[in-house]
């Protein structure tokens, strides 16, 4: 019986982006950076394909969600991790043997490596349900592994391994050293030649009680020096029938790991390493939280909500990210952020997209309370680096983008926009805004709008503003942007008086 996907609960999990491909906006949010965190937590390279493919089916983020719960259970994780873990040990014994080139010791290790990999399943599913999962999507996982390894295929092999081991284990030989010569024989059962049973004897009445030491064995991954290679070619010579069919089984199975468990074990890594990525932000007190979605309500509800790539490189420090928080009501479709430079606005605006794109993967998002709409594109515009060969101006360029935006937006898109139109004078800035900002009206998109326009949250109905603050020093940056009408004063009077130029601070030095 197939396994079915613990991300999409079918046999056949849907085809994936063309050739894995990133999303463009994907490196404008910094999910980028989140990829790369999880596919380290994760152990695991290639995860990003996971990371790429939204969802838009609300039934199956709920079908996620069940699943990053249960695994947020101690027991659940730990038959997980454990999984993963000896999964991890199969590939890397696997790949240390194809490097072997002593055929005699590969094909007796080959049958330790497929057995342990069969405990493995096998412990899996049987992990599982001495967990007493309840999530959907673990309860056909612990299904399909019973019958899978009920399986008469997988019950076979793991018993044809069995046989061989046991066999190998009755495989017994003598060495008979002098001076540099080394002799080879089939045991001596009547012991004529056992001069280690004869000293021991003679020594008997002087043995003390001790402890005995474990004997360490060498890993069979670091090989055989060639005098150990040397033996066992003689072993071979004495026992040719059992080496022989090793070898035979070896080249029959040398693919024994099922696809469908290798997926298994990739997506159970995409899960495990986004929650180990949240871990951190937990200690240092950042909330999370698993988001209620829509593909039709365009309400937004977002509390205490913060850039997760930002957030897990503050908790390396032991630094905790600040959190704000969004709505969108009723008509309302656009967020217009406006304040001092450096106050967190470009942050906020990562922040939103992030949110929209980890709720469409069924994750838990970094916040206390969301509440969102799931986007058919996703489509962002954040400043370019110039290039000293282009041929247009800047303002070109972006006018050329912001094109290519609203020629792709449909009323089912997300639109972030950040800074756009910097390079031109305030009054062409203002102009060139309402322009696209009547588009998206028309289209009732969802945006957020990072802007130098102040005045842009006026000119749509449908538009509503946050601005960022400043501490009472009106110099100090609180990364807090909230909701209120924007008056163009906070950054213009934080500048003033940060270099002395407020009308108070002249006074005062005109008065001394």
């Amino acid at each position: 019986m197939a396994v079915r996907s613990i991300l999409f609960g079918t046999t056949e999990p849907p085809g994936q982006p063309a050739d894995g491909a990133e999303p463009e906006y994907f490196q404008d949010l910094n999910l980028d950076q989140i990829v790369q965190e999880t596919s380290q937590a994760g152990g695991v390279p290639g995860l990003s394909s996971y990371f790429h493919h939204r969802l838009r089916e609300p039934e199956l983020i709920a079908f996620r969600q069940q699943v990053f719960r249960e695994l947020e259970d101690p027991a659940v994780h730990e038959v997980a991790v454990r999984f993963t873990v000896l999964m991890d040990r199969t590939r890397r014994r696997l790949d240390a043997l194809d490097r072997r080139k002593h055929p005699p010791q590969a094909s007796r290790w080959f049958l330790d490596i497929l057995l342990d990999y069969a405990a493995a399943v096998s412990g899996l599913a049987e992990g599982l349900a001495a967990a007493d999962v309840s999530s959907a999507g673990l309860r056909v996982l612990r299904d399909d592994l019973a019958e899978h390894t009920r399986s008469a295929s997988f019950v076979g092999l793991c018993g044809q391994a069995r046989q061989l081991r046991d066999r190998f284990g009755q495989v017994r030989y003598d060495l008979l050293l002098r001076g540099d010569r080394i002799t080879v024989a089939a045991h001596d059962a009547q012991g004529r030649f056992d001069y280690a049973a004869r000293v021991l004897a003679t020594f008997e009445r002087f043995r003390q009680e001790v402890e005995p030491k474990p004997r360490e064995e060498k890993p069979p991954e670091l090989g055989l020096d060639f005098v150990e290679a040397a033996v066992l070619d003689l072993v071979v010579e004495l026992a040719p029938d059992v080496f022989a069919d090793a070898a035979a089984f070896h080249e029959r199975h040398r693919r024994f790991v099922d696809d469908e468990i290798v997926r298994v074990d990739r997506e159970l890594r995409f899960y495990l390493g986004y929650l180990a990525c949240l871990a951190p932000l937990r200690e240092v007190g950042l909330p999370t939280c698993y988001p209620v979605v829509s593909c039709t309500d365009k309400t937004l509800v977002a509390d205490d909500v913060y850039d997760l790539a930002l957030a897990i490189k503050l908790a390396q420090d032991g630094e905790r990210a600040i959190g704000n928080d969004l709505r969108l009501d009723g008509h309302e479709r656009v967020l217009v952020v406006s304040g001092p430079n450096q106050g967190g606005k470009t942050t906020l605006s990562r922040t939103f997209g992030q949110l929209h794109h980890l709720a469409a993967l069924g994750c838990p998002v970094p916040g206390r309370q969301v509440r969102l709409f799931l986007p058919g594109l996703i489509l962002t515009h954040y400043e370019r680096p110039e290039s000293p060969d282009g041929l247009v101006s800047k303002l070109e360029e972006e006018l050329h983008r912001m094109r290519t935006i609203l020629n792709q937006a449909t009323p089912d898109s997300l639109i972030i926009l950040n800074e756009v139109f910097s390079s031109t004078t305030p009054a062409d800035a203002r102009t060139l805004s309402e322009a696209v900002l009547a588009a998206i009206d028309r289209l009732d998109a969802v945006c957020l709008w990072v802007s130098f326009v102040d005045e842009l949250s006026l000119l749509s109905p449908k538009a509503v503003s946050m601005v960022g603050t400043v501490a009472d020093d009106r110099a100090t940056r609180t990364y807090k942007i909230v909701r209120r009408p924007a008056d163009g004063r906070a950054h213009a009077l934080a500048i003033a008086q940060k270099h002395g130029l407020t009308y108070a601070q002249i006074t005062a030095r005109v008065a001394r």
